[in-house]
């Protein structure tokens, strides 16, 4: 049996790599894009993990709270199926769009010159007043909070837990103030600047990006989270690699130890956790490979045995116009309540958000797991192949990379984002804003010339 399941994991890892590398044209790391990332983000935080749970490891801690046998076989194939019909309908949608307009080539995209607002001074001031935005939303947020994040990582960390539930949902501000300025739109003006910073290599745009930077690097671990931080450093390669600065794969492995000496410096310093580093079910080996999948299995085993299926009610409250159920119930939060009673209880516990496929098993059981990778996968196709399309200016790398980071945040975050994410719609409205104030792009900037400043 053992073997049978070797070579179903086998058959289904090969199966969807070769349909990401069609409908991703590569899978290089010098050329990453939105649909080879979600492949190496579904690669190490779902299939490793998911993987190895199946062919029969089970002495993780939230795997020993699965009872059934067959809950781990349903959970699996799931993904599987998730992981081999969402590359398969991105190379439909890839060839659909071939057919009516040039065929899309990452390759060629990233080569194409830049062209940029010729209105420097007025994208200037607009970039300076986004920030000012920024700055006074994060001192607001950490004037409800009573405390700078970062201390109590190193002053209080036995309350960590309470004080990041206390961040989230006990937070007594304006939740919009905080999610949408601070969190979400602090990142995307940094973004901003560094593309213009690596364009023109003008000491203001140097300026305005090493501001952003530290003020991004604040913003986003307000709730002590660490992937924030990674995913920030994730964007700014990103921007690298669609400008057509990366040749080759020297900087993404700096940034892969980046990554490992933030992860080390969080479990080491941050929990003081140095004794259980290298356990496999405790340490961050284990809590990247097997914690983050593993809620997916508890999804599968809470409905509908513990709970009946959700029938929509995930989806926010006002659409049920559409949706009657409709209620703003995630399942990730009914699962951890579920397993995790206690700490709900004490406001140390939030939500096991797991594989976008759970949300939408929890919601409409067979169906939605049938349906989610389908609707995911077409949405993803129409960004990823139609945005490389248009002309290489700023906004359009920026959207590119932007959507590129909440698609893999809705990955890990949950089915119904797909279809409402107030972030997003948010940043698009920046997006229109600064189109507007930029007026046409009347220089151009050759990929070439960039990318020999930078190493010179």
């Amino acid at each position: 049996m053992l073997f049978v399941r070797i070579a179903v994991v086998i058959c289904v890892l090969v199966t969807s790599a070769w349909l990401f590398a069609k409908a991703a044209s590569s899978l290089k790391f010098s050329r990453i894009n939105m649909v080879s990332a979600i492949f190496y983000f579904m690669l190490v935080f779902n299939f490793i993990g998911g993987s190895l749970i199946y062919v029969g490891f089970r002495n993780h801690y939230l795997i020993q709270k699965v009872k059934q046998e067959t809950t781990i076989d349903s959970a699996y194939y799931s993904f599987a199926y998730c992981a081999i019909m969402l590359p398969l309908v991105l190379l439909v949608v890839k060839k659909l769009f071939d057919g009516f307009t040039h065929k899309y080539a990452m390759n060629i995209y990233v080569g194409h010159d830049i062209y940029y607002s010729g209105n420097m001074r007025r994208v200037q001031a607009l970039t300076f007043g986004l920030l000012m935005l920024c700055t006074l939303s994060t001192a607001y947020v950490f004037l409800h909070l009573g405390y700078f994040p970062l201390l109590p990582m190193l002053t209080h960390r036995s309350e960590l837990n309470l004080l990041r539930q206390s961040s989230n949902r006990s937070f007594r501000g304006n939740q919009y103030v905080k999610n949408l300025f601070m969190h979400t739109l602090t990142p995307f003006v940094s973004y901003f600047a560094f593309i213009y910073f690596r364009i023109t290599r003008n000491r203001i745009w140097k300026g305005l990006f090493a501001y952003s930077a530290i003020l991004s690097v604040v913003a986003v671990t307000y709730d002590f989270s660490k992937s924030p931080i990674i995913t920030y450093l994730l964007g700014l390669y990103l921007i690298e690699v669609v400008m057509g600065n990366v040749t080759d794969s020297k900087r993404f492995r700096k940034l892969v130890i980046a990554a490992v000496v933030l992860i080390l410096f969080f479990y080491v310093v941050v929990l003081d956790a140095g004794g259980s580093l290298f356990a496999f079910n405790t340490g961050p080996v284990g809590r990247i490979l097997l914690t983050q999948i593993a809620t997916l299995f508890l999804h599968f085993e809470a409905f509908p045995s513990y709970h009946a299926f959700l029938k929509g009610a995930s989806f926010n409250g006002w659409m049920s116009v559409v949706i009657p159920n409709a209620a703003g119930i995630r399942s990730g939060r009914v699962v951890m309540t579920t397993f995790n009673a206690v700490g709900v209880e004490n406001n140390t516990a939030g939500v096991m958000n797991t594989f976008f496929v759970g949300e939408a098993y929890a919601n409409f059981g067979v169906v939605g797991v049938i349906m989610a990778p389908v609707i995911f996968g077409v949405i993803i196709g129409v960004a990823a192949y139609v945005i490389p399309r248009f002309k290489k200016t700023p906004v359009a790398i920026l959207a590119y990379v932007q959507l590129t980071l909440q698609f893999l945040t809705i990955v890990e975050g949950g089915f119904v984002d797909i279809f409402y994410n107030a972030a997003m719609l948010f940043l698009m409205l920046v997006v229109v804003i600064i189109c507007f104030v930029s007026g046409p792009n009347t220089r151009s900037c050759s990929t070439q010339v960039q990318r020999d400043h930078w190493f010179a």
